[in-house]
C-alpha cells in the first residue's frame, strides 16, 4: 500500500506566514474577478464607517437630547441610528455576496488551471506522487487557498485599517484613555503570536496526515478486489484505523491550542475593558469626559479590540492559505518532463517505420533499464519483444509513445525523432493496447472513440467485429451504447481486453503497440483475438511485448531483452535453433526437457 514516498513534498509547503512572491503568482487568478472583489472591499470600508459612526450617535443623544430630556431631538437622533444600522446590515450582506462570488469563482479557475496542468505533466510525475494527495490539493487546498483573497488578505488589511482608524477615534475622545488602552494591546498581541507560533505547528500536522489518509483510502478503495481477495480486511483496516487516530491526534492538538487561546485571549480583552472602565469612570468623575463621551469610547474601543481578538484565527486561516498555496504553486510550477517541440512536425501520413538509435534510458537517472539499444521496425513489420520481468521491453513502448525521453540516443518514427513530433498527433497515430485494461465510466461507445473524429462509426463496429466482440455487446442492453460502471468491473477481463483491442484498432492506427495483451484472457478468448487482430495487423506495423510464447511465433522477428540490452535477435525457429536466452524461456514456459 502507499506509503510516504512523497512526504517531504508535503513537508516542504510549511511555508511562512505572508510570502509575497506566492501571492503575486495566484494574482492571475484572481483578476478576473477584480469587480466583486473590489466592491466587497468597499462594502467593508463602508461598513467601517457606519460602525464608528453608531458610538458617534450614542454620544450624540446622551450629551444632547437625552440630558435635556428632548424627546423629539432623541427620536430624530434614533431614527439616524436605526438608518446607520440597516445600513451596516446591508453592507454585510452586500459584502458576504460580492466576497463569496469571488472566492467560488477563484476557486473554480483554479481548479481548471491546476488539473488542466496536471493532465499536461509527465507520467514519471505520477510515478512518484500518489494519486490521493493530488486530490487533496486539487480540493481541500484550492479551497484553503481562497482564502487569501477573500477572508485572508483582504480582511487582514480591513482589520489593520480598522485598529488604525478605532484608535484615531480613541485618541481623539480621551488621549490619555486611550494611551492607556493601546498600552495594553501589546499583551493582546503577544497571546496571538504565542498561538500563532503553536498553532502552525499543529496545522501543519493536520495538512499532513490528511493528506496520507486521502493516499491510502485512495488505493485501499482502488485495490478492494485484491484486498477481499486476500483477505486482507483486517490489516487494511488497522492500517487505515491508525492514519486516522494520527489524524485525530493532529486536530485535537489544533482543538487544544483553541482551546486555549480563546480564554487568554479573553482574559487579555477584559484586562482593556476593566481599565478602561475604571479609567473611563474616573474621568467622568473628575469632569474630563461627559457621559456620552465615554460610551462612544467604550463602544468605539470594541472596534479597536474585536479584530486584536481575531487576529490568531486570522494569522491561522493565512497560514493554512499559505501553506495550501505554496503546495500548489509547486505544482503549477512542475514542469512536464516531456515538452512539445517549438515546431512540431505533422507529417500526413505515416509509413510506420520505427527505429532506436543507442537508446539508453533510467527512471531515477541511476539505474539504467536501457542500455544503449539500437534495432528498426520495416514499415508493416511484426516485430515482438520478449524476455525476463524488468529486462526494458514495456520502456520501449513507453519511449515510443514519448511518455519520458531517453537519456541517450533517439526514438525514430519514420525517420523523424519523437521529440519533433507533435506528441497527440504521434499518440493518436499508434494503437496501444495494455494488460491492465482502463475503461472510463459511461458507454461502450464512448471508450471505444475516446473523441477521436477518425473513430467513426462504421470503423468502431468493424473494430467489434474484428476482434470477436460483437457477440458479447449483442448480449448487453444498447450494444455500442450499453453501460459501463467505473475501471470496466461489469465487464470480465476478458472481455475489457477484446474492447482494449477494438479500440486501439477503431482510429485505424498506422502502428499498432500491444503489451502483454494477451495476458489476461483465456485460450479460447485468445485464439479470437489473433484470429481477428491478424487481418486488421496486415500492412500495419506492429510491436509486440509477449510473455506467452506462444502469441508470437507469427512474428517476422523476435528481438530478446536481458538486463536492458538486446541479446538475441531472429524468428521462432531461429532462435530456438541457437539454445539460447529464448530456447530456454521457451521449455520454462512449456515445461520441456532441456
Amino acid at each position: 500500500m502507499s506509503g510516504d514516498r512523497d512526504d517531504a513534498f508535503e513537508d516542504a509547503s510549511a511555508g511562512r506566514l505572508f510570502d509575497a512572491r506566492l501571492v503575486r503568482r495566484l494574482v492571475p487568478f484572481a483578476r478576473p474577478h477584480r469587480r466583486p472583489l473590489l466592491a466587497a472591499i468597499a462594502a467593508l470600508f463602508g461598513l467601517f464607517a457606519a460602525e464608528l459612526a453608531a458610538p458617534y450617535l450614542v454620544r450624540l443623544a446622551v450629551d444632547g437630547p437625552i440630558s435635556r430630556g428632548d424627546s423629539r431631538g432623541f427620536l430624530s437622533v434614533a431614527g439616524i441610528f436605526a438608518g446607520v444600522v440597516l445600513l451596516a446590515a446591508a453592507l454585510r450582506t452586500a459584502e458576504g455576496i460580492a466576497m463569496n462570488r469571488a472566492g467560488q469563482g477563484i476557486v473554480r479557475d483554479l481548479r481548471v488551471s491546476l488539473f488542466a496542468h496536471l493532465q499536461r505533466l509527465h507520467v514519471g510525475f505520477y510515478d512518484r506522487t500518489s494519486v490521493g494527495r493530488l486530490v487533496t490539493r486539487v480540493t481541500s487546498d484550492v479551497e484553503n487557498l481562497a482564502e487569501i483573497f477573500t477572508s485572508g488578505v483582504a480582511m487582514v488589511l480591513y482589520d489593520a485599517t480598522k485598529v488604525l482608524g478605532a484608535a484615531v477615534v480613541l485618541v481623539w475622545i480621551e488621549p490619555r484613555l486611550a494611551a492607556l488602552a493601546i498600552a495594553l494591546t501589546p499583551l493582546l498581541l503577544g497571546v496571538s503570536l504565542w498561538f500563532r507560533k503553536r498553532a502552525r505547528f499543529s496545522h501543519r500536522e493536520v495538512r499532513r496526515t490528511i493528506g496520507r489518509l486521502n493516499a491510502y483510502l485512495q488505493e485501499a478503495i482502488g485495490g478492494i478486489r485484491v484486498i477481499q481477495m486476500f483477505g486482507r480486511e483486517r490489516k487494511v483496516q488497522r492500517r487505515f484505523g491508525g492514519l486516522l487516530q494520527d489524524y485525530l491526534r493532529a486536530n485535537l492538538l489544533a482543538a487544544f491550542h483553541f482551546a486555549l487561546f480563546l480564554p487568554l485571549i479573553d482574559q487579555a480583552v477584559s484586562l482593556i475593558w476593566g481599565t478602561s472602565f475604571l479609567a473611563g469612570g474616573n474621568a467622568v468623575l473628575d469632569g474630563r469626559l461627559t457621559i456620552g463621551a465615554f460610551l462612544q469610547f467604550w463602544l468605539t474601543l470594541e472596534v479597536f479590540a474585536g479584530p486584536i481578538r481575531e487576529i490568531g484565527e486570522k494569522w491561522n486561516v493565512l497560514q493554512a492559505a499559505m501553506a495550501s498555496a505554496e503546495r500548489i504553486v509547486r505544482i503549477l510550477d512542475t514542469e512536464p518532463a516531456v515538452l512539445p517541440p517549438a515546431r512540431p512536425r505533422r507529417p500526413e501520413r505515416l509509413a510506420g517505420a520505427i527505429e532506436l538509435r543507442g537508446v539508453t534510458f533510467s527512471y531515477d537517472g541511476e539505474r539504467p533499464v536501457l542500455r544503449g539499444v539500437s534495432f528498426a521496425v520495416r514499415p508493416g513489420e511484426t516485430v515482438a519483444i520478449v524476455g525476463a520481468t524488468g529486462a526494458g521491453k514495456s520502456t520501449v513502448l513507453s519511449l515510443l509513445l514519448r511518455l519520458y525521453d531517453p537519456q541517450e540516443g533517439a526514438v525514430l518514427v519514420d525517420g523523424i525523432d519523437v521529440r519533433e513530433w507533435e506528441p497527440t498527433d504521434l499518440r493518436s497515430r499508434i494503437g496501444l493496447v495494455l494488460q491492465d485494461v482502463f475503461l472510463f465510466a459511461g458507454t461502450v461507445r464512448e471508450n471505444l472513440a475516446l473523441g477521436r473524429p477518425s473513430a467513426t462509426e462504421d470503423r468502431l463496429r468493424a473494430a467489434v467485429g474484428a476482434v470477436g466482440a460483437e457477440e458479447f455487446l449483442a448480449r448487453r442492453p444498447g450494444g455500442l451504447d450499453a453501460a459501463v460502471a467505473e475501471r470496466g468491473v461489469t465487464f470480465s477481463s476478458g472481455e475489457r481486453q477484446l474492447l482494449a483491442f477494438a479500440r486501439a484498432l477503431a482510429g485505424d492506427p498506422g502502428i499498432v503497440v500491444l503489451d502483454e495483451a494477451t495476458a489476461n484472457v483465456d485460450t479460447e478468448t485468445e485464439r479470437r483475438i489473433q484470429q481477428g487482430i491478424r487481418e486488421l495487423l496486415r500492412g500495419r506495423t506492429s510491436l509486440v511485448v509477449a510473455h506467452r510464447l506462444s502469441t508470437i511465433r507469427e512474428a517476422s522477428r523476435i528481438l530478446v531483452f536481458h538486463h536492458g540490452a538486446i541479446r538475441e535477435s531472429g524468428t521462432h525457429e531461429e532462435l530456438l535453433a541457437t539454445g539460447g536466452i529464448y530456447a530456454r524461456l521457451y521449455r520454462l514456459q512449456f515445461g520441456l526437457a532441456p
